[in-house]
């Protein structure tokens, strides 16, 4: 097929394409989950959310549109080596099965699909800021409803919660609350205890970012009170790793803003993030308790080597002091997480159990895939810094920094969370090579594009 370039046009409204329709399926897929009787669909809703990447991947190409960046996002070959290992792997004599060990290497190739397609996808660097938008908004609609399910669970509540039927009888996934209330960690717009953490981290980190835009004043004090419940609903999930990741994303923020010279901003951000912490914190204590406040106290009354020593450290420690150098290559694919129980034989039981990212790579492909992967990810968050840095657009410059700073919440994440086969490593990628896209477009000089949002703005 003979590909067509595609020239960008004068100042005309962006429309609306993959990026945004991507950005917006990773929220709203997973909610269908509250229709009532749809919860059959569980795992088709779960495939669709990774499985339109793909899709958007594949429509993308067969469109034969050509846009500057696929071929020169610094990553690519990086990736391009992540997927041909895992293929190979598939071929593993100890992979579970044929079956699960390519369901595993596909979920891999659809998160970090975006990084192929999503420069391709971009049309202006406007879509940065709106790609923030989506972000925000749609993160913001599961924490409000992540507080909606702790004070009044029976509506906001989805209507099954398979979490609750485990060994524990879901009783490790409630806590007491003040007058003796029972709370479940609340799910936000998916279907699993504590799942609203990513949503709310990002709701507060973005929302703070808009407050410091040249917007409408009631926009202004929308996206505070967002954040707000963004922090909130934190709290009531007792994720203290999401909040460790919140606290670092706004430090290196506001870093990169004082890099940038961007005094006010910088200083409005510290100032802003303190009270919005130290305020939903008390809001949070006075509706659930000393549970709460007990909770995060940890992070400051312990040694956080110990305290993560005692969570997650230690998965960490065997799969690189053990499990790497038994195997390697990686212990086989399609062994361990929803693939393992989708595809897996259940008649076989797995030894494997995986919480983290970093002992994923190893027990999926070894030192190849753990070493590729994160070469991958640390020469994408050099190139964006460098776009944060050095870009002459302001409002780009701006939005690069805080890629920068969600990304590396995203990245510090893989060391309590599967990060990179989650819908959360999707968003790194897709905003990681769309910045990177957005750079290419203003270096290029030529007009850029307006959106509907910018035209207003003037």
């Amino acid at each position: 097929m003979r590909r067509r370039p595609v020239r960008e046009s004068p100042a005309v409204k962006v429309p609306w394409g993959w990026l945004e329709w991507v950005v917006i399926g990773q929220t709203m897929i997973p909610a269908l989950l509250f229709v009532p009787g749809l919860s059959p669909i569980r795992t088709a809703s779960r495939i669709a959310s990774y499985g339109i990447t793909l899709i958007a991947g594949a429509m993308i190409f067969w469109s034969g549109r050509v846009r500057p960046g696929a071929e020169s996002y610094p990553p690519r070959p990086w990736l391009i080596f992540v997927v041909a290992w895992l293929a190979l792997s598939i071929f593993h004599p100890n992979s579970e099965s044929l079956l699960s060990a390519t369901a595993q290497t596909m979920l891999y190739v659809a998160v970090l699909a975006p990084a192929f397609w999503a420069p391709a996808a971009l049309i202006s660097s406007a879509q940065i800021g709106r790609l923030m938008a989506i972000l925000f908004l749609c993160n913001s609609l599961s924490s409000v409803v992540g507080i909606g399910q702790v004070f009044r669970p029976e509506t906001f509540n989805p209507p099954v919660i398979p979490a609750m039927s485990n060994m524990f009888k879901g009783e490790d996934l409630i806590y007491e609350g003040a007058g003796g209330r029972r709370i479940m960690r609340p799910c936000g717009l998916t279907d699993t205890p504590g799942g609203v953490s990513p949503a709310g981290a990002m709701a507060a980190i973005v929302g703070m970012c808009w407050a410091l835009r040249p917007i409408a004043f009631w926009k202004r004090l929308g996206s505070v009170g967002l954040a707000f419940a963004g922090v909130a609903v934190l709290y009531y999930t007792q994720v203290r790793s999401a909040m460790v990741m919140v606290g670092v994303c706004l430090i290196a923020l506001t870093i990169l803003l004082l890099i940038q010279r961007n005094y006010r901003a910088a200083g409005l951000l510290g100032l802003g993030s303190t009270v919005l912490v130290l305020g939903a914190l008390a809001w949070v204590a006075a509706t659930a308790g000393d549970a709460i406040v007990q909770r995060f106290a940890t992070l400051l009354g312990s040694d956080p080597g110990k305290l993560y020593q005692s969570s997650r450290g230690g998965y960490v420690e065997h799969a690189l002091g053990e499990v790497l150098w038994d195997y390697p290559l990686g212990y086989g694919l399609g062994w361990w997480g929803m693939v393992n129980s989708n595809f897996g034989n259940v008649m076989r039981p797995s030894p494997v159990w995986v919480e983290v990212m970093v002992p994923a790579w190893v027990y999926d492909g070894g030192f190849p895939l753990l070493l590729a992967y994160v070469g991958a990810v640390v020469v994408a968050m050099a190139n964006s810094l460098r776009i944060a840095l050095t870009s002459r657009d302001k409002d780009l410059a701006f939005w690069a920094a805080v890629v920068v700073a969600t990304n590396l919440s995203i990245l510090a994440s893989c060391m309590s969370f599967i990060t990179f086969v989650a819908p959360i490593g999707i968003q790194f990628w897709l905003m990681s090579a769309a910045l990177h896209a957005a750079d290419l477009r203003v270096n290029s000089g030529r007009p850029r594009p307006r959106s509907k949002r910018a035209q207003s703005a003037a």
